[in-house]
């Protein structure tokens, strides 16, 4: 059927590892996130990805998405940790589950003039290059008998597929620590957290989700969601441990996805 759109929810992965401590280039940015479109065979022609800034500047990081299917029920194994490089063997070891890949390309994706100061949204169809996107589609179609659920990933929903994407930086070196600190320990269950160094306003909005890092980005501390900011102050909905002073308050999304199919 030709004519058919579909635009997914925002895809929001998960970086609970090193998220304040620059990458090195190839690194991963995400490891494996699931989503679901309609069954059958789709085009994914439109993307657009919001990418958080460092220290409230924004940045332009070139990535690399890689698309994934289920095999035989099984989910496809990780590519590796986030801000971590690649290994041989998993990247051996996913290959049968690999469906498809899109490059992004920061120069022809962004708001070049970084409109929005933060953070950057890259949106294809801005740039010169994305002429030769329209003469090569994407086309993804994950397992027809589609996805029984493990202990990572939901069971697919009746009459959808799961797809999965992954993302690693392609001959850049994102960023997304914030130089936002903890002020003095603070005690689990307080959910209003002094900080200092960088305002909290100016980085972060209502219903993001935080992570805390020491400042070699080891001893992530899951926080929550975000319900007020202020200048120096940061109210949650959750803050279920101690967080020693200094420790480094980043996004736990700070990349996150919307993508556009037609079928």
């Amino acid at each position: 059927m030709h004519g058919k759109y579909y635009l997914t929810e925002e895809i929001k992965p998960n970086v609970d590892t090193e998220g304040n401590i620059a990458h090195t280039s190839r690194d991963v940015v995400f490891d494996w996130t699931s989503f679901e479109i309609p069954k059958g065979t789709a085009n994914m022609n439109s993307f657009s990805i919001k990418v958080q800034g460092t220290n409230g500047a924004a940045q332009s990081p070139n990535l690399d998405l890689f698309f994934a299917k289920s095999v035989d029920g099984v989910a496809p194994p990780t590519i590796g940790v986030a801000n971590a490089g690649k290994s041989i063997i998993k990247a051996v070891a996913v290959r049968p589950y690999i469906i498809g890949y899109q490059g992004i390309v920061a120069t022809a994706d962004e708001d070049a003039a970084n409109t929005l100061t933060g953070y950057n949204v890259l949106q294809n169809g801005r740039g010169v290059d994305n002429v030769n996107r329209k003469d090569s589609p994407l086309i993804l179609e994950g397992d027809p008998d589609g996805f029984p659920g493990d202990a990572n990933y939901s069971r697919t929903t009746p009459g959808f597929q799961t797809i999965w994407v992954a993302a690693t930086c392609a001959a850049s070196t994102p960023d997304f620590g914030t130089a936002c600190l903890v002020a003095g320990a603070h005690s689990a269950d307080d959910l209003t957290i002094v900080v200092d160094g960088s305002d909290t306003n100016k980085l972060f909005a209502v219903g993001d989700e935080v992570v805390a890092f020491k400042s070699d980005g080891t001893e992530p501390k899951a926080i929550g969601k975000v319900t007020a900011v202020a200048a120096d102050l940061l109210t949650v909905d959750a803050c279920p441990v101690d967080l020693p002073d200094d420790h480094e308050i980043c996004h736990r999304h700070p990349v996150t996805l919307r993508f556009g199919f037609e079928y």
